[in-house]
């Protein structure tokens, strides 16, 4: 076996493997236990290294020159938002904002936290009664934010949200694998 590439990047090394791998080239990641057990001296042990078999290294140094100049790149108009299913439009938006979700949650809940100290603070023996606001603030904000949590999708043609199911790995291992037939016969 011989060396085809080498990165210091974890993803990257699997990454070239897999694409190696989906062009019928026998390609392994070496050393990727050991460099992960001490990352911080990855550069030391030389990366993690992307060996193929003898007999695919021309192959292989083929492919690897394509993904490095860009050309095994997706093309852009290749999208993995499914189509509307009210309409089948293919104008679909992913509408699922969850860092400002997640921003306005914290929000609320710090607002809440003020007015707990502000009610303790101004009166006494309202403690309970601050801390009762609290919990109803706490659990109010993020129960009418979760509309905007049931719906990933939304189209822009006519307005239906909705949420895509993922397929189940067995599904998606069988989609792939007739995918790669295909291209195998052509």
């Amino acid at each position: 076996m011989q060396r085809a590439y080498w990165s210091a990047d974890f993803v990257e090394a699997h990454l070239v493997e897999a694409m190696l791998r989906a062009n019928e080239v026998d390609a392994h990641v070496f050393d990727r236990n050991m460099v992960r057990q001490d990352w911080f001296q990855t550069l030391a042990f030389g990366g993690y290294r992307v060996m193929v078999a003898d007999a695919d290294v021309e192959r292989a140094k083929a492919l690897l020159e394509d993904y490095r100049a860009g050309r095994l790149a997706l093309d852009e108009t290749t999208t993995d938002r499914p189509a509307c299913p009210r309409c089948r439009s293919e104008g679909v938006d992913d509408s699922a904002p969850r860092r400002l979700i997640f921003a306005l949650i914290l929000g609320g809940e710090l607002v809440s936290f003020a007015i707990v100290m502000l009610v303790a603070r101004i009166f006494e023996g309202a403690l309970p009664f601050a801390v009762g606001i609290y919990i109803v603030g706490g659990l109010l904000v993020p129960i009418a934010l979760s509309r905007f949590l049931k719906s990933r999708y939304r189209c822009t043609a006519c307005r239906k949200r909705w949420r895509a199911v993922p397929a189940p790995h067995a599904e998606a291992a069988r989609e792939v694998e007739a995918a790669s037939h295909s291209a195998n016969e052509r």
